[in-house]
Formats: C-alpha cells, sequence, structure tokens
C-alpha cells in the first residue's frame, strides 16, 4: 500500500513539473524570426535569424565622431531592409564601449581583460564577445577564449556577464534570486543561428540563462543589458522609441543585391 501510495506521489509530482515547465510559444510575424514565448511563467521576446542569411551590424558613437546612434537615426540609415535592431551590449557613461568594439573588420576600442571593477561585467565574470566572423559565422566567446584564440571578427562587441559556458549555467548566477529586472542577451543555437532575448517580465540571472539552455538550444549566451533593454522591429512594430539613446547597438538587415 505504501509503495503504491508511494508510485502516486511522484507521478503527481512529475505532472506537476511538466505542466510548470511547459513552454507557450506566440509566432509574431509571416517569416517566423519573431516570437514570443512563455516559459516557467515568464514572458520573453524572441528574435532569431541566420548571420549568412541577414545582415548583422554594430553601431556606437566611437565610429561616428562622437554623435550619438538612437532607434530612430538607425531605423533611417538601413531604411526599408531594417529587421530588427536592440541595444548591444554594456557602455561607460560616455556612450563609448566598455570593452572590445569592431565594426566592418575596424577595432575601435580593445579588449577589457580587467580583473577588477564594479558592476555586472566585472563581479559576475566570465564576461564575452558577440561576434560575427569574416564567414558571416557567429559566435559567443568568454573574454579568455577570445583573447587565446585571436579571431578576426567582422564585427565584436563585449559585455557581459556571461550567461551560458559551454553549455553550463554561469556559477556565479543563483537560481531564486529576487535580483529581477528586464534583460536581454544574444546566443548563438546548434543550428548556428544568432538567438536575441528580451524579456517582457523582469527576470533573474539564472531564469534567461536556464531560457537559453533548455528551450532555445543555446551552448553559449551573453548578457547585453538590463532595465534600459529595447528593441525595434518594423514588421511588427509602427515606429521606434523616440529618443531613446543608448551605447552600442546590434541591428540586423535584409542584404541588399
Amino acid at each position: 500500500m505504501k509503495t503504491v501510495r508511494h508510485i502516486f506521489v511522484v507521478l503527481l509530482c512529475l505532472a506537476s513539473l511538466s505542466c510548470y515547465a511547459q513552454t507557450d510559444t506566440q509566432t509574431l510575424d509571416k517569416m517566423g524570426l519573431f516570437k514570443q514565448i512563455t516559459f516557467l511563467e515568464k514572458r520573453y521576446f524572441v528574435f532569431e535569424a541566420d548571420p549568412h542569411q541577414y545582415k548583422v551590424e554594430l553601431f556606437n558613437q566611437v565610429q561616428n565622431n562622437g554623435q550619438l546612434y538612437s532607434f530612430n537615426k538607425i531605423a533611417a540609415i538601413k531604411g526599408n531592409s531594417l529587421v530588427f535592431v536592440t541595444n548591444g551590449g554594456m557602455y561607460e557613461k560616455d556612450f563609448s564601449p566598455v570593452g572590445l568594439y569592431i565594426s566592418n573588420g575596424k577595432t575601435y576600442n580593445p579588449i577589457n581583460t580587467k580583473q577588477d571593477g564594479t558592476g555586472n561585467f566585472y563581479q559576475l565574470k566570465p564576461n564575452g564577445v558577440f561576434m560575427i566572423n569574416n564567414n558571416g559565422d557567429a559566435l559567443v566567446l568568454t573574454t579568455e577564449a577570445y583573447a587565446k584564440t585571436s579571431p578576426e571578427p567582422n564585427i565584436a562587441t563585449q559585455s557581459g556577464p556571461m550567461l551560458l559556458i559551454n553549455g553550463l549555467i554561469n556559477g556565479n548566477f543563483k537560481e531564486h534570486s529576487e535580483n529581477v529586472n528586464i534583460r536581454n542577451g544574444v546566443g548563438v543555437n546548434k543550428k548556428n543561428n544568432v538567438v536575441f532575448v528580451i524579456s517582457i517580465d523582469p527576470v533573474n540571472f539564472y531564469e534567461l540563462a536556464e531560457l537559453y539552455k533548455e528551450k532555445l538550444d543555446c551552448t553559449n549566451a551573453l548578457y547585453l543589458d538590463g532595465f534600459v533593454s529595447q528593441y525595434f522591429a518594423p514588421e511588427i512594430q509602427k515606429a521606434p522609441l523616440p529618443g531613446v539613446q543608448l551605447g552600442t547597438f546590434i541591428s540586423v538587415s535584409k542584404i541588399v543585391k
């Protein structure tokens, strides 16, 4: 009798866990690039694209004579080719990159390997790099791995902390941390597609990392930023937010032949 009761309790618990882990997905566009996902009771906006089929670019004032970019300005530059744009990594008070920044093969800011500092970039190390190489392949690497391999990226932006490192959630994250916020990140999945995520609900670091690992099929993923995280996608939004200025932006656009 105890055995039967025990089996019943185990099955009930498994059923409960199954319901809790259930994921709801809503496709937001005709091409299937944009989705809203509910994972473990938290909602996320997800954009996935093949970097060989779309052009991924970076924008920061360091390549623009100190003139800041905004969603509106990038939308005007890219015109009808723009598919998606979001904030693209940590920056200093003057909006310059906190670390490595490469655009169109030119290095504007070197890799930041400092061990001490304040903020998530330093205190939840490892931090890392999102890059597209000259073959159009997307990679997310720890700063240490990037420095050792010395790849030749066409674009690269450094941010942190890393969310996933070789399939493992950053050991500095606490699963039930109450440090929640709107957060965004970037990963590369097993199809070698770039996967951007912006949380709709406030989440902690562990929750965002878990989404990338369990649902989005990524091995490595990088945190981009917190409460300032925003995006613009012309197909599903009427207009970009006016006057929003951030440090670095990542844009994805159609390849114009």
